[in-house]
Formats: C-alpha cells, sequence, structure tokens
C-alpha cells in the first residue's frame, strides 16, 4: 500500500498545536478520499474529503493526545487513504511521525527539547562496506543501526549519498537520524563525477527536489545537505537559490550547503558543519574543539577580511587575525578518524567462511607481516593499536563534548570500509563488532556525561590539581536533582585514597556546563602510582547513574635522594639532567669517559667504550630526525629513526598504533599495564622513534612501536606506488632497546627527555627509571651483537639515502597547522623527491 499515487504527500507535524496538516496535489481522476490514522492497530481519528484534480488539497489530523517520535521512543503513526479514482478505489498508506526539528540560537531543539547531535559517517565508499553477507536489505540496515545506538548514536550522515527508502523505513522504526547529500563526491583522487561540475552546477535541481519530495514524510530525516566539501558556496548563486526552493518544499527541516569549507558568515543555512583541523585533542592542541582557527582558511563570503600581516602568510614579523564568533549550532566535522591494525587472520577467516572475495590487501597484509618478520608480535601489535585506538576517540569525543562552540559532531566512523586498507571502525567490514565495550563508550558518548578538564595526566606527588567538571547533558530520563560523588582510586594500594561530593546538583537545564570544581592534592608517594578518577552523579539510593573515569599517574618528586653516580654526560638540546640530580656527577670525557657514558648519537668513541667493556645509556635524539624544514647534516652513523608525536594515525596521516611493553626491570619505577598511554605523552610527542627493521641482530625491544598498515594516498596518485610499501609501512619500531655490545652493555632509548629541563613527571621518572636500571647488576641484555658489526651497520646506514616520510605523514610530524596548505603540499613533495 506505499504511496505511489499523490506524488507530492505531505504529512506536517504540529507538535505545538496538537495536531497534523495533510497536504496533496490532487491528481487528474481522483476526486473523493477517506482518511484515518492509525497508531498500531489503534484508530486514532478519521475524516473524508471531496476533491477537484489539479488543486492543492489539505485537510488537518486532530489529536487529543499523542506520542512523540524520537530517537529513544520512535513511535509511528500511519495514514491509510482510500483514493476514489475515476470510480475506483486505491488504497494508499503514509507511516509519519510527530516531532519537531527546530534551530533557536546555536542550538539544535527537537520535541522542544536541546539536542546534540552524536553522528557517524558512512556512505561513501571509503566510509561504508557493501551488503557482504547478503542480508535482506532491511536487515542489512537494522544490524548497522542497532550496533550504533548501542554505541551511543543518535544521527547518520550519508557522505555524499542518499541511502534507499528501505535505510529510511529502518531509521523510522528503530530511532535514529539521518542527513542526506545528493552531491556525488568529486576530487582529484575520485572518479565521482556524475551530478558535479566546478565550472556548472553543483547539483541537479530535479533530481534535488525529487528527492525531498520522496523523503519528506520519514521522520528520521532530519538535515538536507547539498553535498561534501563544497569549495565557496557562499558566493555560488545557485546555492542560496537551492536553499530557498528546499525551505520552500520543506520547512520542518534543517538545511545546509556543505559539509565543510563553507564561509563563516553565510546566512542561509540553518546549521554549520565546520573541519576543526587535524590536530589531536591533547598536549598541545587540548583545547582544539574550542577554536575557530581553521575556519579562517574558507574566508568569508561576504568579502570581510579576515586576517592581515606584513609577509606572506607564513613568514611575517606581525599578523592580525579576526576572531570568528558563531552564530548558530556548529557540527564537527569527521572527527576521531583514528585508525588501528586490523584483526586480519580472523578478517580472513570470515572472508573466506562467508564464501565473500576478499579484499586484495588482506593477503598483502599478510605478507607484509611475513616480510617483516612480525607474526609473533601481530597480537599484540593489534591489541596495542585497538587500545591507543580507543584512548583517542575517548580524548576526541570528551573534547568535542567539552567544547562551547558545538553542538555536536560527525565520526568517521563506525564500522570500517572493505575496500581500503584502513581500519577506523568500531565495528568490522561486516557490521560485527570488534571488541570494544559498549558501556566503556557510552561513558562518553551517552545522552549526558560527566567530563574532568584534565590538560595533564601526569603529577608529582604533593602537587595541588584544580579540576574544573563538566557536565554534557541531553538525557530526558534523569532527575532534575543528583549529587555529585568523586573517588581517587591508588592502583599500587587497591584502594581509595581520596573520596567526596557535594550533595543536589541541579539538571533541569539541558546543555553544557560546569557543575563543580575539584581540587585535589596528589598523595605522597616513594614509588610511582597509575590512580584512576571516577566521577559520577548519584540518585537518593546511591546508584551511579552518569560515571567516567581517568587514568593519573603519580611521580615522586625527590630528585635529591638519587645517590651518587659518576657518570660521563654527552648531550646535544641543552639537555642538563645534572641540574635536577645533584647526585650525578659528571666526570670524564667522550674520548675517556666513566664507565657509565650517557650520550644522544652513535660514535667511533661509544664503540671503542663499548668494545672496552662500559656501559652506555643512548638517548637517542639527532637534528636530521626533525629536519623537515631546516636541513640537517647527516650523522656518520645512523640509526634510522623517524620523528614521532604522541598522537593516532588519521587515516593515513603519521606513524603512531601506539606500542606494548615487554616486562622489564628497565621499566621499575614506571608503572604501567603493558601497553603505552597518556603517561609517555612527553616522552613520546618529538621523539626519534627508532626503526628496527633490518637491525643486524635479533632483538625484541622493551617496548615496541605499532606503525600504521596504509598507503599515504599522494604515494598511489603522485608517485605511483599503489601497493604497499615495506620501506613506510608497519615497521618494526623500537622506543627502548637493550644490547649487549662486544664487553658492554647499550640501553637505548628514543624517548624525549627534553622535558627534564622543565621538571616535566613521567619525562623525570622514565629518566630515574633507565639510570637506577642502567647502575645496577639488573641491567643484563639478552641480546649481543659484536661491536664491528653494529658500528659498520650504522656506518652503513649513514651513507645510505634516508627513507623520507610520505606527504600525508610530514603534516602530521609537523604538527603546527589545523589543515594543509598549497604551499604544504608543495614543500612535502620536494622533501621527498631530495632523496630520489
Amino acid at each position: 500500500m506505499r504511496n505511489t499515487v499523490l506524488k507530492d504527500l505531505f504529512i506536517i507535524p504540529d507538535i505545538d498545536n496538537s495536531r497534523a496538516l495533510v497536504t496533496f496535489t490532487v491528481p487528474d481522476g481522483l476526486s473523493h478520499a477517506k482518511w484515518f490514522v492509525e497508531s498500531g492497530s489503534k484508530p486514532v481519528c478519521s475524516g473524508e474529503i471531496d476533491l477537484r484534480p489539479g488543486s492543492k488539497a489539505s485537510f488537518e489530523i486532530k489529536f487529543d493526545s499523542f506520542k512523540l517520535w524520537s530517537v529513544d521512543s520512535p513511535h509511528l503513526y500511519q495514514l491509510r487513504m482510500i483514493l476514489t479514482i475515476n470510480g475506483n478505489e486505491k488504497e494508499i498508506c503514509e507511516e509519519f511521525g510527530m516531532r519537531k526539528i527546530h534551530v533557536s540560537g546555536r542550538d539544535i531543539y527537537v520535541n522542544n527539547e536541546k539536542f546534540y547531535v552524536k553522528g557517524y559517517i558512512r556512505g561513501r565508499e571509503a566510509h561504508d562496506h557493501p551488503n557482504l553477507e547478503n542480508l535482506p536489505i532491511h536487515e542489512y540496515y537494522e544490524k548497522n543501526i542497532k550496533a550504533a545506538k548501542e554505541y551511543g548514536f543518535n544521527f547518520i550522515r550519508f557522505h555524499s549519498r542518499i541511502p534507499p527508502e528501505e535505510c529510511f523505513e529502518v531509521a523510522d522504526r528503530l530511532g535514529i537520524f539521518i542527513h542526506i547529500e545528493i552531491r556525488k563526491y568529486f576530487g582529484k583522487y575520485q572518479k565521482e563525477r556524475t551530478m558535479m561540475n566546478d565550472a556548472g552546477e553543483l547539483i541537479n535541481e530535479k533530481d534535488w527536489v525529487d528527492a525531498i519530495l520522496r523523503l519528506r514524510n520519514h521522520p528520521s530525516l532530519m538535515v538536507y545537505c547539498m553535498g561534501n566539501e563544497i569549495r565557496h558556496p557562499g558566493t555560488n548563486p545557485q546555492v542560496e537559490h537551492i536553499a530557498k526552493i528546499t525551505k520552500e518544499i520543506d520547512p520542518t527541516r534543517l538545511f545546509i550547503d556543505t559539509c565543510a569549507h563553507g564561509e563563516f558568515d553565510r546566512t542561509y543555512v540553518d546549521i554549520d558543519v565546520q573541519h576543526m583541523s587535524y590536530f589531536y585533542p591533547f598536549g598541545a592542541n587540548y583545547d582544539m574543539f574550542e577554536n575557530t582557527y581553521n575556519w579562517l582558511i574558507f574566508g568569508s563570503c561576504k568579502g570581510t577580511q579576515m586576517s592581515e600581516d606584513d609577509g606572506d602568510g607564513y613568514e611575517f614579523n606581525y599578523k592580525v587575525t579576526r576572531a570568528i564568533s558563531p552564530k548558530r549550532p556548529i557540527i564537527a566535522h569527521e572527527i576521531c578518524h583514528y585508525t588501528a591494525l586490523r584483526d586480519i587472520y580472523k578478517l580472513d577467516e570470515k572472508f573466506r567462511r562467508l564464501n565473500v572475495e576478499k579484499p586484495w590487501w588482506i593477503d598483502e597484509l599478510k605478507k607484509l607481516i611475513r616480510l617483516k618478520g612480525l607474526e609473533k608480535d601481530y597480537t599484540l601489535m593489534y591489541k596495542a593499536s585497538k587500545k591507543f585506538q580507543f584512548l583517542s576517540w575517548k580524548l576526541g569525543i570528551e573534547a568535542a563534548r567539552r567544547s562551547r562552540l558545538l553542538s555536536g559532531f560527525h565520526f568517521l566512523q563506525l564500522s570500517d570500509t572493505e575496500r581500503y586498507e584502513n581500519s577506523n571502525g568500531i565495528l568490522d567490514c561486516f557490521d560485527d563488532k570488534t571488541g570494544i565495550h559498549e558501556k566503556e563508550f557510552l561513558k562518553f558518548n551517552g545522552d549526558t556525561v560527566i567530563l574532568a578538564d584534565l590538560p595533564r595526566r601526569t603529577y608529582f606527588e604533593n602537587e595541588k590539581v584544580k579540576i574544573p567538571v563538566l557536565l554534557s547533558h541531553y538525557s530526558k530520563d534523569l532527575p532534575d536533582i543528583l549529587d555529585f560523588k568523586f573517588k581517587l582510586i591508588s592502583k599500587k594500594q587497591n584502594s581509595e585514597v581520596l573520596k567526596g561530593g557535594l550533595k543536589q546538583i541541579e539538571l533541569s537545564e539541558k546543555g553544557l556546563r560546569e557543575i563543580v570544581t575539584l581540587e585535589i592534592k596528589m598523595p605522597s608517594t616513594d614509588r610511582p602510582d597509575e590512580m584512576e578518577l571516577v566521577l559520577s552523579l548519584v540518585d537518593e539510593n546511591h546508584n551511579s547513574v552518569v560515571e567516567n573515569s581517568w587514568k593519573l599517574w603519580v611521580y615522586p618528586d625527590r630528585a635529591e635522594l638519587m645517590p651518587e653516580i659518576e657518570c660521563t654526560i654527552v648531550l646535544d638540546d641543552n639537555i642538563k639532567p645534572e641540574l635536577r640530580y645533584t647526585g650525578l656527577k659528571p666526570t670524564g670525557t667522550l674520548s675517556e669517559p666513566e664507565n657509565l657514558l650517557i650520550v644522544n648519537r652513535f660514535s667511533e668513541e661509544v664503540f671503542r667504550h663499548l668494545d672496552n667493556g662500559g656501559n652506555v645509556l643512548m638517548l637517542c635524539r639527532i637534528p636530521e630526525t626533525r629536519d623537515r624544514k631546516i636541513r640537517a647534516p647527516k650523522e656518520k652513523y645512523y640509526l634510522p629513526t623517524t620523528w614521532d608525536r604522541m598522537k593516532g594515525v588519521i587515516w593515513d596521516r603519521g606513524t603512531n598504533h601506539g606500542g606494548f611493553i615487554r616486562e622489564s626491570k628497565a621499566l621499575d619505577l614506571f608503572p604501567n599495564d603493558g601497553f603505552i598511554d597518556l603517561q609517555f605523552h612527553d616522552l613520546i610527542d618529538d621523539c626519534d622513534k627508532i626503526v628496527l627493521d633490518d637491525f643486524p641482530c635479533d632483538m625484541e625491544p622493551i617496548i615496541q612501536g605499532v606503525d600504521k598498515a596504509a598507503r599515504d594516498r599522494f604515494d598511489v596518485y603522485t608517485f605511483g606506488l599503489s601497493e604497499l610499501q615495506p620501506g613506510w609501512t608497519m615497521r618494526k619500531f623500537g622506543y627502548l632497546f637493550e644490547l649487549k655490545v662486544g664487553k658492554g652493555k647499550l640501553l637505548v632509548t628514543g624517548f624525549n627527555f627534553t622535558g627534564l629541563n622543565s621538571n616535566k613527571p613521567e619525562v623525570c621518572a622514565m629518566f630515574e627509571s633507565l639510570l637506577k636500571y642502567v647502575t645496577s647488576d639488573e641491567f643484563n641484555p639478552k641480546a649481543s651483537i659484536d661491536t664491528k658489526k653494529l658500528e659498520e651497520y650504522l656506518l652503513n646506514k649513514g651513507k645510505q639515502p634516508r627513507i623520507k616520510e610520505r606527504k600525508m605523514t610530514q603534516y602530521w610530524q609537523l604538527n603546527d597547522a589545523p589543515l594543509e596548505s598549497d604551499r604544504y603540499w608543495k614543500e612535502a613533495e620536494e622533501y621527498i623527491r631530495e632523496s630520489e
């Protein structure tokens, strides 16, 4: 009974007046209609109307009472009509929901309640997958949406796609909002050029109107969008024309021209979707979702000057930049697309079991794992990458929820694609779960989330910490009054070391606000300790109804207790550990060192010292690792390294998939759970991550880093490298390793120890742990290598061309701009070609 007769039938809910207005154009031969509104099988109201062909007909549905449609309670009504056409009766049926969507100021409202968009992206091939299990089409969409809701999502952005009718039917029934885009993706790297011409029309107007008429009765439809990343829409007359006709045909939905790249001062859009940068929401860019600096790139459609400087925009003595204050709701564009490794063997088996042709990259990745000798490590590598990915998601979504600029976000993405080797989904490409626990995810992606504003996670003992506590509150189900509770739990003691709270926190106001300020003094401790800070809102029965938690690390601040150690220190970058540790007694020279030699590069003197039985603590840090902007001299003895950042891989930008830690006394004073976490932030950010792919002896690093297993898109499209490149893909990384070298012993780390000069807690703790280890009898490496063999290896590496990180990763390493510029692309390619 699906409606195929009344092409422009429109059921307009009006919840404020307990009614719905029904309109349609009367087709030829239609003279009379009876109508019935039903809720399930229960009749609600009915009526009939005489009709005149060619006229605009309307009637009103009045409700004595009604149930709202929402994502939490998606109640559907049915409008059943019996049409008399040329004397014959024909029955049609259209489902609808009683709901209201509107914008006021910088907030989105659904049913007159503030609504926070927790969206995920699918649609375009890179962000979706076909129906690999060959499920019935309704089941295919149902599986995806049910999983999405379990993880807290309430909105789907269909990137450059309009999904089929069946998707809307499932969304109507299960309760999730949909954002559609008619303009297929057009870009330098895509072949999808239909319906798009930069010199002509952006979208076909007839197709757009037809889509609106076909879909506008679905209560799940929330946003009409023309397309993705359309450049300069505010100066294109067709865009404003499309906005006008969209509002004329359907004034009950939200309209936006483009997801990202739109000028900040467009006036015809209801909401805006803005790119908030490719930074990482911790460390220097902890507040990345509070800033509008990236919007400056896309400028003003009214000719407003955005900035002034006395240079070329890149080099200058001064620069004045306009501050942008948004006037409408802002949604963050494509956040959290942090990748991880795939469970490649399980995925291979799944494709085989379902008799589905597997993607080319599965076998290629398996070959790469064998080539690198990583078969025995891969289980830990996968686990490390998933833990680091989850940490990155938590940081990203919590930062978005703390933002006073945002009314939501588009998460990239819920499910993996099978088309590319990159994996950034919570679900795999069959919409099956991959071990991400829903309860933990909902702590930061529920309707109401409690948030600790924690730009740091590492502290010295007795340090006083002031923590603003915010509430991102959009739940209708919580009581108006709850109590605030906190507890600080010591992992070492397995007990609460602090706890407290505040009664009667008022919750009637929806949105984002600070509810309390928590001040705590970190406990005194003679050994480092991992803590868990737990914040909760509890009801009158002391049941926790909202809860979230964060790991913190507390370290002793007792540098004066370090025993006297005679050593020789030869370090660049003005790193002077002896300023903090007065027990260190630097004596000797590089040519005539003490037994313990602390250096940052290899040299003839280092090899001689090792061969004579000395100990070396190598804090590897050399200028050529970070010479992307200012070229540095090449090392004679070169231990291959790459410039690292403590941030997740963003699709194909970066090299950090976390890392795993083998048990070692070297980390006796550095608590960890076997994987890299935020206590490593200032050690890894701006460090020299060591590449061990062809290291000349068999050795297992104490701390092993995990590389991405994906191509750089520009390798394919600029350099013609369509396959996975072993030279810079899935490398075996070492952050910390040890060797017997000749008669001596060598402990090597690429960690960043510049934080010693500013007393960074985790940097000091790591230095103390390593120093204690190399001066103890425990320092007894299992792996060994002949001094001459190591020297020849490093000398040969010094003579060879350097492997340069690719175009996307250089941007990730520089970490100095919210988005790549034209100048950046040019310089990145030039840097790579220098070594060709």
